[in-house]
């Protein structure tokens, strides 16, 4: 399936000083922390810790520590097939808003990488 170059509405994540960017149609709701989600901090090698939690309509669930909601249509710039890779294939680009380049990720893909990971520090 061919990237769409551009996105329309994103949710601009804080995860420690790091930051991430997920398409707002893929998250189906954001909780406060509970059981089965896994933290953002595992991709940063940083303990776990999460504000919010985002939710996929399938059930998969990322902890960020804030979030900040962007409905401008943004434009997608591709990523290295090497950065790509290091994600597990769930860096889809990265997008300009504010003034900062925020990597821009498939929620359940993130996921799934974020699993795979080895535990967060404690």
């Amino acid at each position: 399936m061919p990237r769409a170059a551009r996105v329309e509405g994103t949710l601009l994540c804080h995860v420690g000083p790091h930051r991430l960017a997920f398409e707002a149609n893929e998250v189906a709701s954001i909780a406060a922390p509970g059981d089965t989600w896994v933290s953002a901090r595992r991709a940063f090698r940083e303990a776990s810790g999460a504000q919010r939690v985002l939710v996929t309509l399938t059930g998969e669930a990322v902890g960020v520590d804030g979030l900040e909601i962007d409905a401008e249509v943004l434009s997608v710039l591709p990523p290295s097939p090497v950065v790509a890779g290091a994600s597990g294939g769930s860096l889809r680009g990265f997008v300009l808003t504010r003034g900062v380049l925020w990597p821009l990720v498939h929620l359940d893909g993130f996921e799934r990488y974020l699993r795979g990971l080895a535990p967060e520090v404690a």
